[in-house]
């Protein structure tokens, strides 16, 4: 299934949810216009090939919930740390070097997985900032 077919298919789904799983779908990039659907809360798209994830992911200003794991992610978007409604970031599996400096912004996570990324440095102010993150409850899978 092409990613055309995919995203055709997958837009009744939209039209009535504010969820989107495209997981193990084969994905290599993602198509712009998944980031037109602004209402969407939790988008899930682990187990594909994706090897960047568009500045644009910051268009989707209610995502709750983002599922990235098992993909081929090196960076992350620099402006992730726009996503202040992010509750849960899931990025195990990947190969990430680095986290941007911004993600410190995510002031309402909940839920964060930085599993099996064996080259993952993190800076001094985002160990402090986990740190934090776990002493107000916040679930950190390391």
């Amino acid at each position: 299934m092409s990613i055309h077919e995919l995203y055709n298919h997958k837009l009744l789904e939209f039209i009535t949810s504010n969820r989107c799983n495209f997981s193990n779908s084969n994905l290599q990039s993602l198509d712009e216009k998944i980031f037109l659907f602004v209402n969407l809360e939790e988008l899930d798209i682990s187990e594909n090939k994706l090897r960047e994830i568009p500045e644009s992911i910051t268009k989707l200003h209610n995502l709750k919930t983002l599922i990235l794991s098992d993909n081929q992610l090196r960076y992350l978007p620099l402006n992730m740390g726009e996503l202040q409604m992010l509750e849960s970031l899931y990025l195990s599996g990947n190969k990430l070097f680095e986290l941007p400096q911004n993600i410190i912004e995510l002031k309402n996570l909940r839920w964060l997985s930085l599993c099996e990324n064996p080259n993952l440095q993190l800076s001094e102010l985002q160990q402090k900032w986990l740190q934090e993150l776990a002493e107000n409850g916040c679930k950190i899978l390391l």
